[in-house]
């Protein structure tokens, strides 16, 4: 009974989170941009939107829509060279997709795909946000293989990753449980109380400080303890910050984006050489935890994955039913 009433209250804090605050706006696609090629990673490169120009695809352009989601909206790098690694995202509870969306032309613009959705009800659980997700990898998988797409022939198709913002988060990490062909996780201020999460997939817990929502002590740590001490994981909590603290990548300076944009190329893309741009502590962080060897080599990821699970042998927090 105490587990269901702390459900409800935390679902009430939720929905007074998503109408209470005012959503950041689209920006524009840029123009075709010459592409810029480095040696080496430039973190303060990373603080804004990259070199790459981009695409937006809609449903009403041909994409999927697909029966586990609404609304799906692709950014993708027009002037990258294939095959591309993508990510899904989705909102919290009772948030429309907007609340996170600039992180699609953020990550187009350094070269990543990536899906934003809603789910198919605001108020969706995290088991159904996980649906979606994995409904929405199963879209890009359909987007390389149709002809008319501009994505035709230019997805990697086994190189996907997602996130989510408050619930969306929760269920980002309960689609890499039963999912662990996904090579990693953004959890954005997740929400899923008690969960335990028993998987592989590298996971960046990215939380505010002053979070009443979904506060890093009651959510994200515990997430955190349940994993597997050898599956890659970093706790990076916003100084000052509170429940919106992941839903921009331009939040603390850029720093928010530059973190989990380096997550993205070491664990989706297997690039070594943004490890150092993810260990990078910064200055306003007031908690920045990790299992990462400073001297990595690799990614930290079996490469012979667990079993698949299906999401309804996973309960609503997250163990293996």
């Amino acid at each position: 009974m105490a587990r269901q009433i702390a459900w409800w209250i935390g679902l009430i804090l939720l929905a007074g989170t998503a109408f209470g605050q005012e959503a950041p706006s689209e920006s524009q696609a840029a123009e075709p941009a010459k592409v810029l090629e480095q040696s080496a990673p430039d973190i303060k490169s990373m603080l804004s939107d990259g070199p790459h120009a981009f695409g937006v695809l809609r449903e009403s352009d041909g994409l999927r829509n697909g029966p586990g989601y609404r609304n799906g909206l692709v950014y993708y790098p027009t002037d990258v060279e294939g095959p591309l690694a993508s990510v899904v995202l989705v909102p919290g509870y009772l948030a429309p997709q907007r609340t996170i969306r600039r992180w699609g032309p953020f990550l187009a613009s350094h070269g990543i795909v990536a899906m934003l959705l809603d789910p198919n009800r605001p108020m969706d659980t995290p088991p159904a946000r996980a649906q979606a997700l994995r409904d929405g990898i199963e879209t890009l998988r359909a987007e390389h293989a149709r002809k008319a797409s501009p994505l035709a022939g230019r997805l990697d198709t086994d190189r996907f990753a997602v996130g989510g913002w408050s619930m969306g988060g929760g269920g980002a990490q309960l689609a890499a449980l039963a999912d662990p062909g996904i090579k990693a996780v953004l959890a954005l201020c997740p929400w899923n109380p008690n969960a335990r999460f028993d998987h592989e997939v590298p996971v960046l817990f990215i939380t505010g400080e002053q979070d009443r929502t979904a506060s890093t002590r009651v959510h994200a740590e515990r997430h955190y303890r349940s994993m597997p001490d050898d599956t890659p994981k970093m706790i990076f909590e916003v100084g000052g910050s509170g429940h919106w603290a992941g839903t921009r990548p331009n939040n603390l300076g850029g720093e928010v984006g530059r973190v989990g944009l380096a997550w993205l190329k070491v664990f989706l893309l297997d690039d070594e050489a943004y490890r150092p741009c993810i260990l990078k502590k910064p200055d306003k962080a007031s908690r920045f935890e990790h299992n990462l060897e400073t001297d990595e080599m690799d990614t930290g990821k079996s490469s012979e994955p667990r079993s698949s699970r299906r999401l309804d042998d996973i309960d609503e927090v997250g163990r293996a039913a």
